[in-house]
């Protein structure tokens, strides 16, 4: 009796039965070990992608032991595999972007070329960098607007980073008759700068030029480099204040 028992469990289709429970068994534990690292690491990725990450993970992993299971079964799975390949393919070719920033995140982490915290300038954007993940850089301008730029586009385009480079140059434009006398106009810039120097950057030395000049007005630009990044428009609509109410006085 106890031969017909052990002659049943080791038959070819009992040893089929305990194969594919083992692999059920398996492909479950390793769903919930893959879930549990996505889960660890959601700190640095968007939530969406989270989700996005999770289902992925957990279907290719359920599929795959769908695979052992069938070739357990001595089924032949090779037009599977080819629907599968042409669905994999079109998945990343639809994820092709994602995977730019991904890979991009792996660049900027290993270089280096800014730092959360720091003030960076990417294409017409700048501001103070506040969160840095997977896929995006997210950077808080002067006027506390929250720019989000694809990793990839960081690879693509030029960032100068005025936090490391010790000062910020600013140019501040200003326009005045062309019937002023632009040496006085000069002196009356310089004296403003002079007035702010606290937030300049030492032995900087300010500087004037004239950039444009019409029959009706000539414009300028105070070239000053400043200590704080976050300041520049502050520093700029200050120095332009005080110019233009020198400016109506003398008028």
């Amino acid at each position: 009796m106890a031969s017909n028992i052990f002659d049943l469990f080791t038959s070819p289709p009992a040893e089929q039965i305990l194969t594919i429970i083992l692999i059920l068994v398996l492909t479950y534990s390793v769903v919930r070990v893959y879930r549990s690292i996505i889960t660890r690491i959601a700190g640095t990725v968007p939530s969406g992608l989270i989700v996005s990450l999770q289902q992925i993970g957990t279907w290719s992993i359920r599929i795959f032991g769908a695979f052992y299971i069938l070739n357990t079964l001595n089924v032949n799975i090779l037009l599977l595999v080819a629907l599968l390949s042409l669905g994999g393919l079109a998945m990343i070719v639809a994820y092709r972007n994602i995977l730019a920033d991904m890979a991009a995140s792996q660049f900027v982490s290993t270089f280096q070329p800014f730092k959360v915290g720091e003030w960076i300038e990417v294409q017409d954007y700048y501001g103070r960098v506040i969160e840095r993940n997977l896929i995006q850089t997210k950077i808080l301008t002067p006027d506390n607007e929250i720019v989000i730029i694809p990793n990839s586009t960081l690879l693509r385009r030029s960032v100068i980073n005025r936090t490391r480079s010790g000062a910020l140059r600013i140019q501040i434009p200003v326009a005045v008759s062309t019937e002023i006398d632009l040496a006085k106009i000069q002196d009356q810039l310089l004296h403003i700068a002079e007035d702010i120097k606290v937030d300049l950057l030492p032995d900087t030395i300010p500087q004037v030029r004239v950039t444009q000049v019409t029959p009706q007005e000539t414009q300028l630009v105070l070239l000053l480099q400043i200590a704080n990044p976050a300041k520049r428009d502050q520093i700029i609509s200050e120095v332009q204040k005080q110019f233009y109410e020198l400016l109506s006085k003398r008028n």
